[in-house]
Formats: C-alpha cells, structure tokens, sequence
C-alpha cells in the first residue's frame, strides 16, 4: 500500500531573512520599554543600567544568531513539511483561545493553557503551531473587536511560522514573538490602542521576580527530564499560575500569573542553547524584570509575554556564546562563522 506523503516545497532565502528581521525586533523593543519604565518615577532607577545591559545581551544575541542565519542562506533553500497545515493550526489555536476569553470569560493565560495541553493529546504532530496560535488568542476583544480580525492575525502569524522555521531554533519565546508580530500588524494600522497600566509597586518586584525564575525552572526541568513536551511543560505550569496564583494573592496575583507563564516559555527552551536549571533561573529573573516594567506599553497584545521571554533567552544565550568564544580563543581557536565576518 502506497502511503500519503505530505507536500513538500522548497523556501527561498529572502523571506526567511524577512521573518528572521521580524523576530528580531520585537525583544529589542519590549526591552526597550522596560528600560524605560524602569526610570519613570515609579521605577527602580538603579534597574535601568541593568535593563541595558540585557538589551544589549538581546542584541549580542541576535548577532550569534545571524552568523546561523548566514549557514542556512549558504545551504541554499530550505525544505518545509506540511506548511498549510501548520498554517490551519495555527488559525485553529487563535480561534479556540480568543472565543474562550471573549465568550466564556476564561482569563487569556488559562484558555491559552488549555489549547496547548489540549493540542499535546489530540493533534501532537501540530501541537507546536497550535500553541503559536492560542498566543494569537489571548489578545484583548477590545483590540481585535471580530473575529475576522483574530483570524487575519493567526493568519499573518502563520506566514511568519512558515518563512522564520530555519531561524532562532530551540530558544524558547519564539512563539510567542511569531504572534505579536501577526497580532501588531493587524492592530497598528487601526483606531484600537493598546492598553496600559501603571507600574506596579516596589514591594510587588520580588515576588514577581522570584516566582518567573520558579516558573522558568520547573517548565525546563519537566521537559527536559521526563517525556513531556516543551508545549505541556509549559501549558502545565500556565494553567497552575493562571488559575492558584490569582486565587492566593488577590492584588497582585494577576501580574504573578503572567510572569509565571511568560517564564514558562522561557523554559520551554532547548537545553542545547541554554544548559540547565541555574541559566534557565537567571533567564526567568530577566523575565519578570521586563514584566513589571513593561506593564504600562502594549497591554492586552497576544505574543508580549512571549516576546519579553524570547528576548530573555537571546540575552542569556548571547551571554554563554561570548563566553565560549572568549575561551576558544585564548587556546588561539577562531570560531568558523567569526572567520566570515
């Protein structure tokens, strides 16, 4: 019996520079915006130069993450499996999020939660840009206003998924940095305006902090040391946050919740690019840094946790590479991608 073999077509190298672009720039923004709102006045100006210096570590990232952009234009066109059903995955993700934030008044971290547990049982094999999507769906009605343009916003994510695969592999994020790119271009050219809140108190930074880094470790530790995939791990420990953590600290559970699921993401990240659970902490610190401080721009936009946590693993990412290339190179080895530079 001769068995079905999906389609398979062949990307050429621009739009994968393109979508390479596209995911570059969001983090740096996002962490922009936090250096920023940790100087306004009810900032910690003594975070600033912190904050810098992870913008710059983003950036350091993205330059290591050129160099590999370089190979694969080098290796010619790219071969993509089953891309429109990735695409319909993704749309499907969208869809079932945002009707159960706009319908049934599931909060966005919960329902996105769900899709993805949901998406590892039924369809595992399209699990990933399902859970692309439910990003997409937990952006704000109030930004989106129909579901036409959800779906115009899962679809441009979807396009992006497609041409950015080759890039950025294995750094947890970039789901969600897929999803803000789709939602933003949909949203910026509208009337809607993104919402915003003031920054939160001090005595709130601790707890958020300290409960990212938790979020971070235990969604790094559960997929990587037992069967769970990256998308459960993270799903699991989003469904706990958004429901238990709203429930036990009233005020401040909400922001609890969001930096907890935005580390989630941080933690989905392949070990290969960040080794273990001290780095993973590290890069969930820097995610709850940039969740307080970015809590004033971009507010209900699906993707913004996501872009915040992708930029937290680029800075750390970027960090250990440069560490390693400066330790090559005091035993007078050159890296081969520094050498076509």
């Amino acid at each position: 019996m001769r068995h079905w073999k999906a389609p398979e077509w062949s990307l050429p190298w621009p739009p994968v520079v393109v979508g390479f672009l596209l995911l570059a720039v969001p983090p740096l923004v996002l962490f922009g915006f936090g250096v920023w709102g940790a100087i306004l006045p009810r900032g910690i100006v003594v975070l600033g130069p912190v904050l810098v210096f992870g913008t710059l570590g983003v950036g350091l990232g993205i330059r290591y993450e050129w160099w590999e952009l370089r190979r694969v234009i080098d290796e010619g066109t790219v071969a993509i499996n089953e891309a429109h059903w990735n695409l319909l995955a993704v749309v499907g993700g969208t869809l079932l999020t945002f009707a159960g934030v706009a319908e049934l008044g599931v909060s966005p971290i919960v329902a996105a939660s769900v899709v993805g547990i949901i998406a590892t049982a039924m369809v595992r094999n399209v699990a990933v840009p399902v859970y692309c999507g439910a990003f997409v769906g937990m952006t704000s009605p109030a930004l989106f206003g129909s579901y036409w343009y959800a779906t115009l916003a899962a679809a441009l994510a979807g396009l992006l998924f497609t041409v950015a695969h080759p890039v950025f592999h294995g750094l947890g994020g970039k789901l969600g940095t897929t999803a803000f790119v789709g939602v933003s271009l949909v949203v910026l050219p509208t009337t809607a305006s993104f919402q915003s809140g003031p920054i939160p108190g001090q005595p709130v930074l601790l707890p958020v902090v300290g409960f990212a880094a938790l979020g971070a470790i235990i969604t790094f530790t559960v997929h990587t040391r037992s069967a769970a995939s990256p998308v459960l791990a993270s799903g699991l420990v989003g469904v706990a946050g958004g429901l238990l953590l709203p429930m036990f600290f009233d005020v401040s559970g909400g922001l609890l919740a969001a930096a907890v699921y935005s580390a989630s993401f941080a933690g989905m990240t392949n070990p290969r690019r960040i080794p273990n659970e001290w780095w993973i902490g590290a890069t969930g610190i820097g995610v709850g840094l940039v969740v307080v401080y970015t809590t004033p721009f971009v507010g209900g936009s699906g993707g913004k946790l996501g872009t915040i946590a992708f930029g937290s693993c680029l800075g750390v990412h970027g960090t250990l590479r440069m560490v390693d290339i400066f330790q090559l190179a005091r035993h007078g080895y050159r890296p081969p991608e520094e050498e076509t530079t």
